[in-house]
């Protein structure tokens, strides 16, 4: 792609031998994350970005690897860093998730560890317009229950505005009693909320003929024992305590972060500028010239006393 000379440095390291045998990729480590940021940019999502960006590049897709990359682009972002390469930090979580006796030609895309996109899921994506046809139609038969793309692509489509509601408010109820620490619950708890859409219908319509409801209830016990959340699993006090006040805050924070706070609020004590003083103070001390020094400078001109021989020069 560079069509120029470049250090192997500026390459990861290969995949495919067949290919590259030399060891490195022969895309360089920019136009690798170029080509996430262009699946990004259309989809909005980093999990199909990087499996898109994988299968492009012959990169295995893990599920391990992507779950660490999310982990380590929100400690960045956390911090007030940017997430710049992230197709370099899913290479280098790949690298350290592999078993310690894997051959090299076991990282291509074929040895994926699971396709989580369907076609239909990036045919989801392709048509926007498909989408918001969708909405629109299910705003004249409903205005209860405000379906947005989000839902749409979260639980498919070819739903009632009622399926939907259903759907989120079962979310929503699982979600609040039990912790959901990956994407591996997360599945788990989706499909326990179809089971239940299903079992809903199915009791709505009357019809029940082949015991469908009790081989759904089935389906779910064992979901449910999987996932370690059937009421037997829990103790009393688990029971009563499933999550904890810290889950459910890091919940709302996410869910429904608060506004930015007025201007005469966000620092009425004027900590920052008391700290930027302490601070400022010790670092002069220490003859260090910063952005922090000069700030806390022209904080105390005002209180300075400065003698005339030094206005002098003398």
């Amino acid at each position: 792609m560079c069509e120029k000379h470049r250090p192997p440095s500026k390459f990861y390291d290969a995949t495919n031998p067949m290919i590259d045998k030399n060891g490195l990729m022969s895309v360089c480590r920019d136009h690798c994350n170029e080509i996430y940021n262009n699946y990004f940019s259309i989809y909005n999502n980093l999990e199909i970005a990087l499996q898109l960006t994988c299968q492009d590049l012959d990169v295995r897709f893990s599920k391990e690897a992507l779950k660490q990359t999310q982990s380590h682009i929100e400690k960045l972002l956390s911090q007030g860093k940017k997430a710049e390469v992230v197709f370099g930090y899913y290479k280098s979580k790949l690298s350290s998730t592999g078993k310690t006796n894997e051959r090299l030609d076991c990282f291509r895309y074929k040895d994926s560890d699971f396709n989580c996109i369907t076609d239909n899921t990036v045919e989801l994506y392709n048509n926007p317009n498909e989408i918001n046809n969708t909405i629109d139609n299910l705003e004249e038969n409903d205005n209860n229950f405000d379906v947005t793309l989000d839902i749409i692509k979260y639980w498919g489509r070819n739903k009632e505005s009622w399926e939907y509601e259903y759907l989120e408010e079962e979310m929503y109820k699982i979600k609040t009693s039990f912790e959901c620490p990956d994407y591996g619950m997360e599945m788990i708890m989706r499909d326990i909320c179809y089971i239940n859409l299903d079992v809903e219908k199915i009791r709505q319509s009357g019809k029940d003929n082949k015991g469908d409801v009790n081989k759904l209830i089935e389906t779910r016990s064992k979901l449910m024992n999987d996932a370690k959340i059937k009421p037997i699993q829990s103790s009393g006090a688990e029971a009563n305590d499933q999550i904890t006040f810290g889950t459910l805050i890091k919940k709302l924070e996410n869910e429904r972060p608060t506004d930015e706070p007025l201007d005469e609020w966000k620092d009425p004590d004027n900590f920052e500028k008391w700290h930027k003083i302490f601070v400022g103070h010790l670092a002069d001390m220490n003859d260090i010239d910063n952005e922090t020094v000069r700030e806390y400078k022209e904080l105390i001109k005002p209180y300075t006393v400065i003698r005339e021989d030094e206005e002098n020069g003398d």
